[in-house]
């Protein structure tokens, strides 16, 4: 009584009494089954369908390797291996807002418990945005008057690109957050925007108005109706 057993699989074990000479008799047989649940082996990694997304995207999760358990299924957690619950199943889609690392497991249940985690890591990309606009918003100036049109209050992931345009075309090598190298003639008068750029997409900015005034051309002489006179004349 009290044998220790490990069996591989599930197993019925046949116990009786044998009372041996003189009796030479052995009661019945009495049956108890032992089933053997098997334990998932830990996961050799963790995938997702795209590492890389932008925010409003989603990509899946794959639990790679492993296994093999009775019954077991696949849970993903963030924060930690058994954290905070975020789906269960391999080919789970996922849409976090910022980047995020998942934990996934097989779950056996009782009595054989959980896994190892394996890990992957899902980063969030930004697409621009602009809460500022140009400064200055709408300027008037001289012809020839210089001035620098500047956009403020741009976020996004990097690499940021930028685009000046006026009047709906572009300015060449305007590829700054800075139009530095506008000084004014009276064609540069116009509507100006940028336009910022990541892999996420673009948005344009409020519209800039530089207005120019024309100025005066110089004299090329002045002249008297009678260039001498006499006193009180």
């Amino acid at each position: 009584n009290g044998l220790s057993v490990s069996p591989t699989a599930t197993t019925t074990y046949y116990g009786r009494y044998e009372d041996g000479a003189p009796c030479s008799y052995n009661s019945a047989c009495a049956t108890v089954t032992v089933t053997v649940n098997q334990k998932s082996a830990d996961p050799t990694s963790a995938s997702a369908g795209a590492s890389t997304i932008c925010n409003g995207g989603s990509t899946t999760l794959t639990l790679n390797g492993g296994g093999g358990g009775t019954g077991e299924t696949i849970h993903w957690y963030t924060g930690s291996c058994g954290g905070t619950a975020a789906g269960s199943g391999n080919g789970l889609s996922v849409s976090p807002a910022a980047t995020t690392t998942y934990y996934g497991r097989y779950e056996d249940g009782t009595p054989c418990g959980n896994s190892a985690c394996a890990t992957v890591t899902v980063t969030v990309n930004d697409a621009p945005a602009i809460t500022g606009g140009i400064d200055p918003g709408s300027v008037s100036l001289c012809v020839g008057s210089p001035v620098v049109l500047t956009l403020t209050n741009v976020s996004g992931t990097a690499p940021l690109s930028y685009q000046w345009r006026s009047n709906d075309v572009d300015i060449v090598n305007a590829t700054n957050a800075s139009y530095t190298n506008l000084s004014v003639a009276v064609t540069d008068a116009g509507n100006y925007v940028c336009v910022v750029t990541n892999a996420c997409g673009s948005v344009t900015s409020v519209v800039a108005v530089v207005t120019v005034n024309a100025t005066s051309a110089d004299p090329t002489s002045a002249s008297a109706g009678a260039s001498t006179i006499c006193n009180g004349g």
